[in-house]
């Protein structure tokens, strides 16, 4: 029997071979890059073992046709062992052992040189062509094809030698002179950054490996953002740096470690200029990030009284912003509250002498659990979040409070409050509430009674399980007015 005939069964057994053993990998693994080599050679194989046979050896063309068959054979053969062998280093070992991830670049440098090597050996061991005669042959050539492709193939080593450098890797966000992005893809002329304004822009290797690149954390280490601001000589340093400080302690994309700092960095023509420097693990999100901190810098100066100057260069006479809420808006409001509402008229006008007013900012930190009740806060516009263990149980709008346990029994705060949107606060101080506010046992009653019903509503939105027990109610409301006239009874 003709050892030929067997040969297209190898083929057929190793082509279903590989396909199940790559069943159980994503996207068939080996079997599907070589499939259309396995079955080319089979039906190659198969072709050179029927123009062995008896009746086909005597045809007169046989001979030429069984030469072409073979050569196109052997090259299919070294199409699928550079495949394999390919496969076999980049995939297997270096990929699925080691755990690498490696650049295409590099396995298409690899897979094309020895796929020349093959070529060379056909032309050796099967044409009997001579190497050194090819190569001398080639080289005027070799020079001429040289000198109109140096560009590509300046692009070409210029890859090859920054991803075997491990400069930088997909995914790394990177400057290179004016341009700035996210490195998507490597190619053999060329490699590919995605801008922040998901512009694609192609730069050329060489253009790379010439000019200097700046690589933001390399996609591994956090990065340092700087925000430089001013504020007036009459603002002591560290009390700017106190509020920029809280400012972005509760900004959720700023690393708590290394901690933010802040320096004083020049003494102005008209202001004191500082710089803010904090750290990042997304650099791509860097100018949402900024304009997240500046917008809560403003905030807390506003609330703080700290100015951020500015050079003036014509005398005009200032006009107040119309952005303080006016006596009778905040008379008005107050008296329509709940709790302040059983307050006698004397003791509500001096109260609300001493009232404030703050402006909050989307996602500030109002209030946290935990601290020491200072006010009882009146949401005059916009909303507000109650915030228990990170989740909201309630949205307070214009005309809602919070923050009255505090007001009448010292108590710390039970909950955290943030706003939802820019709100305007009217806060009414603790201690100026005991200090002015006499407090009987009729108006404390009708305090306890207010804020026992105001407990069951936050508990029955935060639980979903309304509360209607007169009788628990009744008792929750006597405990509260004890501890009521029990806090007022200690001031002096």
């Amino acid at each position: 029997m003709n050892w030929l005939i067997a040969l297209p069964g190898l083929f057929l057994l190793l082509g279903m071979a590989l396909f199940f053993a790559g069943r159980r990998r994503h996207r068939g693994g080996l079997f599907r890059q070589v499939l259309p080599q396995l079955l080319l050679l089979f039906l190659a194989s198969l072709a050179i073992a029927l123009c062995n046979s008896g009746w086909l050896s005597r045809l007169a063309y046989s001979r030429r046709l069984l030469f072409l068959l073979w050569l196109f054979f052997w090259f299919l053969l070294v199409v699928l062992a550079v495949k394999v062998l390919a496969y076999f280093v980049f995939d297997f070992l270096v990929l699925g052992k080691q755990g690498v991830h490696y650049p295409k670049l590099i396995k298409d440098v690899v897979v094309f040189m020895l796929f020349v090597v093959g070529v060379l050996l056909i032309l050796k061991y099967y044409l009997n062509i001579p190497l050194t005669g090819v190569l001398a042959s080639t080289a005027v050539l070799t020079v001429v094809i040289g000198f109109a492709l140096q560009d590509i193939l300046g692009n070409l080593f210029s890859g090859i030698i920054l991803n075997f450098e491990d400069s930088f890797k997909i995914g790394d966000w990177l400057r290179i002179g004016e341009r700035e992005g996210r490195v998507e893809q490597f190619g053999w002329r060329s490699f590919k950054v995605r801008t922040i304004d998901r512009e694609l822009i192609v730069i050329p290797n060489q253009s790379a490996s010439k000019a200097e690149v700046m690589i933001y954390g390399a996609g591994r280490q956090p990065v340092a953002l700087k925000i430089r601001f001013g504020a007036g000589y009459g603002d002591s340093p560290d009390r700017v740096a106190a509020a920029v400080l809280q400012a972005m302690a509760g900004m959720p994309d700023v690393r708590p470690e290394p901690a933010p700092v802040v320096q004083l960095v020049d003494f102005g023509d008209f202001a004191m200029n500082y710089l803010v420097k904090f750290w990042v693990d997304d650099f791509s999100r860097h100018n949402l990030i900024t304009s997240d901190a500046r917008r809560r810098i403003w905030y807390a100066f506003r609330r703080q009284g700290i100015e951020i100057p500015f050079p003036k260069r014509d005398v005009y006479l200032k006009r107040e912003k119309g952005g303080e809420v006016a006596r009778e808006a905040l008379a008005s409001a107050l008296k329509r509250n709940d709790v302040l509402a059983a307050v006698e008229d004397g003791d509500f006008h001096a109260l609300l002498a001493a009232v404030e007013t703050r402006v909050f900012g989307s996602g500030e930190t109002v209030i946290r659990e935990g601290d020491e009740g200072a006010h009882f806060f009146h949401v005059f516009s916009g909303a507000v979040n109650v915030l228990k263990n990170g989740q909201v149980i309630a949205r307070l709008g214009p005309g809602d409070f919070f923050g009255e346990i505090s007001l009448v029994t010292g108590e710390r705060v039970n909950a955290t409050v943030a706003a939802a949107e820019e709100s305007v606060l009217i806060l009414v101080s603790s201690a100026r509430f005991k200090q002015v506010v006499e407090v009987n046992e009729s108006m404390a009653m009708k305090l306890s009674a207010v804020i026992t019903r105001r407990q069951d509503e936050m508990r029955a939105f935060s639980e979903n399980n309304p509360k209607d027990d007169p009788i628990a109610r009744k008792k929750e409301s006597e405990t509260l007015f004890r501890r009521i006239l029990k806090y007022f009874a200690s001031k002096e």
